[in-house]
């Protein structure tokens, strides 16, 4: 099994989070690398119903992901808690305990790109946006 390093690359002065993506993928390329599709991960922010408490004590966060590389499973993480694989389906299921967890609707978190194959190596370079604006860059080699 390989190991994946995945990080966030700053943004060049004077560039736009696009540019700036554009200039890694060229960089991939005059090296050698081939493109090999495209990827996508996405991340859904849910609370449970009763956020905020009599106490005052805020609810547990959850949060629902799906990739591109697993299209028939989805992925949710709970607050200090455990990570659960389910499959697609699982979405629909979120729908049904709205009585219990409520999406963020403005925390949606997405990284879309370019793969590209570079000798043994798979390198993802994407721009990664929260809503409609660009937020940063994500690289992951594996």
């Amino acid at each position: 099994m390989g190991v994946t390093c995945v990080t966030q690359v700053p943004v060049l002065e004077g560039k736009s989070v696009q540019q700036t993506v554009e200039l890694l993928s060229k960089k991939l390329e005059l090296l050698g690398a081939e493109k090999h599709g495209a990827f996508g991960v996405d991340c859904e922010t849910y609370h449970t119903a009763a956020a905020i408490s009599s106490q005052g004590q805020t609810g547990k966060l959850m949060y629902v992901m799906h990739n591109s590389e697993y299209p028939l499973s989805c992925f949710a993480l709970f607050e200090n808690g455990p990570c659960l694989i389910a499959d697609a389906n699982f979405d629909t299921l979120m729908v049904k305990l709205k009585g219990f967890f409520q999406n963020a609707k403005a925390n949606k978190i997405e990284s879309r790109g370019t793969r590209y194959q570079y000798c043994d190596f798979l390198v993802k370079v994407g721009t990664v946006t929260m809503g409609p604006s660009a937020r940063g860059i994500s690289v992951e080699k594996s």
